[in-house]
């Protein structure tokens, strides 16, 4: 108990000592530009002096990617905390590891402040030594109400789910304080409260747009040598291209993964497994989408918890291209070998993807099922994907390529009726085909029914999974030993 109040009256003793100096001495700069230029080493551009000059206590970030976001609200939050000792300002976001992300941005600015003004640096917190807190909170309405908060920013506010209610929970937090809130995001859903705070007069916020043109060098920090590589990513997709890089609201109306639906799927408390990560006592399914030249080898794997009866995509893993689909195949043995609870990896055997699917039984991995892609396969497997999204039973990390990817899936209606999916020119969907693989194998799998050995006729009657299984489902499925095919069958 003494150790403790010792160490309690060391840091008021501190606390106290730093407002003296304040008092003898300039804290720092009057003005947030002049601290970013003269403490952090960098000078804001045109459009950010414009945020951090801003007093306004509610503020919008309406940014193109790129722009220097992060930066400039990170720059901000350190001068307030600095300037207003014993302040408690708050980051939120779609998930916790990207509220980890803008603190780690934070304390590689926070590095270059003057001796002694930084108490401690840790993943989620900074502690300053006048008594300011800058904390990473769950994107959890409960947990913001809570706390009197001085100052809230909420990054990629369009992509959180349940945001009417954060947002209120927001509110009441900085009423307490008179505090400040800003809320940033590039362009997603119009059916959400950043759309509204946006457009509508009613929200008395303080706006600010940014588009890649304002953001391009010597102008902002986008580099001019690393434009044609995100146009080339991005361009042929003209609605995303908008989204992130216009910074305007534009939704595409063929998208068969419609951007309200996905952001209704992110889990804030969700974020992707490494393969060096122990997993023990789960029911996991893989899908592998395979690519080497043209499109990339992606490696899915869904949780599904037996009590809940809901899925999470834990692991999601894209190889550089030319990968050799040897290493492909290695990697998902070492994945297979780290976790020992995969039940089944189900692949695409279009193409070289059987000979490759072929391969992985041939080394062990028994439990690999091919599926050769036909307009009906890839019907029956983003179908199944939708209906797991849109029935709240599949949640999703906040992965913005991903989300990016199973966006531009478009959709048409073939004179005979079939659906036909497709994404634009240059971009790819390896990451969403590798997704809809592992979820339809694990409705296959959902769909086995176990039966317990029994004695017939004096003799013992080995386990047979048999598989509910209705006309009409796609052909081309590699059963593991021990299965028959049952394809159009009762």
């Amino acid at each position: 108990m003494q150790a403790r109040n010792l160490r309690d009256l060391e840091k008021a003793l501190r606390q106290t000592s730093y407002k003296l100096d304040s008092l003898g001495e300039e804290l720092g700069p009057e003005d947030p530009v002049t601290f970013c230029t003269k403490t952090l080493g960098f000078t804001p551009t045109g459009y950010q002096r414009e945020v951090l000059l801003d007093e306004s206590q509610m503020v919008c970030l309406l940014w193109s990617r790129q722009s220097g976001k992060t930066t400039t609200v990170a720059a901000k939050m350190l001068w307030t905390a600095l300037t207003r000792p014993g302040s408690n300002l708050a980051v939120v976001s779609p998930s916790m590891r990207q509220s980890k992300a803008v603190i780690g941005k934070m304390a590689r600015l926070a590095a270059r402040l003057p001796t002694g003004r930084v108490e401690s640096i840790q993943k989620t917190r900074i502690d300053m030594a006048n008594g300011s807190i800058i904390e990473a909170y769950p994107n959890n309405p409960h947990t913001i109400r809570g706390p009197s908060l001085n100052m809230v920013y909420c990054d990629e506010m369009n992509y959180i789910r349940d945001d009417k209610d954060l947002y209120d929970a927001i509110l009441f937090t900085i009423s307490a304080t008179n505090g400040t809130f800003i809320a940033s995001s590039t362009p997603g859903s119009s059916d959400s409260i950043f759309y509204q705070i946006w457009n509508n007069p009613a929200y008395k916020f303080s706006r600010h747009h940014v588009t890649w043109k304002d953001a391009l060098e010597p102008n902002g920090p986008l580099k001019q040598n690393l434009l044609p590589t995100i146009r080339a990513q991005l361009e042929s997709d003209p609605w995303r291209w908008m989204r992130e890089m216009e910074a305007k609201f534009a939704e595409n109306q063929e998208s068969f993964f419609p951007l309200e639906l996905l952001t209704n799927a992110v889990d804030e408390g969700l974020s992707y497994r490494d393969l060096a990560e122990q997993v023990t006592g789960k029911t996991l399914y893989a899908g592998l989408d395979f690519g080497k030249h043209r499109d990339y080898s992606v490696l899915a794997v869904v949780e599904h918890d037996r009590e809940t009866k809901l899925a999470s995509l834990v692991h999601l893993h894209r190889f550089p291209l030319e990968t050799d689909y040897s290493g492909v195949i290695g990697y998902a043995k070492r994945l297979v070998d780290q976790w020992k609870e995969i039940v089944r990896i189900t692949t695409d055997t279009t193409g070289v993807g059987d000979v490759v699917t072929a391969e992985m039984r041939n080394i062990g991995l028994k439990q690999t099922w091919g599926i050769t892609f036909t307009a009906k396969t890839k019907t029956d497997i983003l179908e199944n994907l939708h209906r797991s999204l849109s029935s709240k039973r599949l949640k999703l990390a906040y992965d913005n390529d991903l989300i990016g990817e199973m966006n531009s899936e478009r959709c048409e209606i073939s004179k005979s009726g079939q659906l036909l999916f497709s994404h634009p020119s240059g971009t790819h969907d390896d990451r969403l085909w590798a997704l809809g693989l592992a979820c339809y194998g694990m409705k296959i799998g959902l769909s086995v029914t176990e039966y317990h050995p029994a004695i017939m006729f004096g003799k013992h009657v080995p386990y047979m999974p048999k598989l509910r299984w209705n006309p009409g489902q796609p052909s081309g499925l590699f059963f593991p030993e021990g299965y028959r095919n049952v394809t159009n069958t009762q």
